[in-house]
């Protein structure tokens, strides 16, 4: 008889411990209403650890629209520094509109931080050095003014309001090797602070491309090429990949707001 009094006193003690600590954590969530949102992060940034390896094996099977691509070609640039008489960086650029007279065409930040002459080249094998650089301070993006030719109609891209998602195909449009206005397609996966592209032949050339979405728009600019060693979201297991990182369209507009201002 004792031991069942012992009993249902250990069940009550246990009841009221739970209680009390549903309790606490409803007072908690109603002093700091983020407290529940905190939460939700810390759980995300666990699964961000991980990488989909459907999405990249997904990736290898994608083909790339002709048609858009043949679009994309005219909103796309080389973009280069020269810093000797043999010694030349080479990227891509994407034409994002005209001020004041001249272009504004977004590039990768690392292409253009080189000492030298830098400069910009057309669809049409036409060149012309650039008359002005504005560097993003916290992002690997840049922004090169650049006259265009008379009598030259020149199309702009359209700038998405967000990144990519995951699993959402891609066109990059750059100029991997010794190619120039190639596009690779891919697909992408959303992280919290990354997005990365999943791009089988994408190459180093491709930093400053944009990437474009199936509709044709500007949804990141390629800037890092990154061989690194991921979990598998599936088991867990560690895997060799080759990953593409973008700068996103929030940081685009903000880089062009700071352009036009200065």
């Amino acid at each position: 008889m004792a031991r069942l009094r012992h009993v249902d006193f250990s069940l009550v003690v246990l009841a009221l411990m739970l209680a009390f600590c549903i309790a606490g954590v409803v007072d908690l969530v109603r002093t700091y209403p983020e407290a529940n949102r905190g939460m939700l992060l810390f759980a995300r940034a666990q699964k961000d650890m991980f990488i989909d390896y459907g999405l990249v094996a997904q990736s290898y099977h994608v083909r790339a629209n002709v048609d858009l691509s043949r679009v994309l070609r005219s909103e796309t640039v080389i973009v280069g520094t020269r810093t000797s008489p043999h010694t030349v960086y080479l990227g891509a650029g994407v034409i994002l509109g005209e001020h004041h007279g001249m272009l504004m065409v977004v590039t990768a930040k690392h292409i253009i931080a080189h000492p030298g002459r830098h400069f910009v080249v057309f669809g049409n094998y036409t060149g012309r050095f650039t008359s002005r650089v504005v560097a993003d301070p916290n992002h690997d993006l840049a922004i090169v003014f650049v006259r265009p030719r008379p009598g030259t109609t020149y199309r702009p891209a359209r700038i998405a309001q967000v990144s990519f998602r995951s699993g959402q195909r891609f066109i990059v449009m750059g100029h991997p090797g010794d190619q120039s206005w190639t596009a690779s397609p891919g697909v992408a996966e959303r992280h919290m602070d990354t997005t990365l592209l999943f791009c089988p032949t994408c190459d180093r050339g491709d930093s400053g491309a944009g990437a474009f979405d199936n509709s044709g728009n500007l949804r990141g600019i390629v800037v890092t090429k990154a061989v690194m060693f991921v979990p598998s979201a599936k088991d867990g297991t560690d895997f060799r990949l080759t990953a593409f990182e973008i700068e996103r369209p929030d940081a685009v507009r903000a880089l062009v707001r700071r352009a036009v201002m200065n």
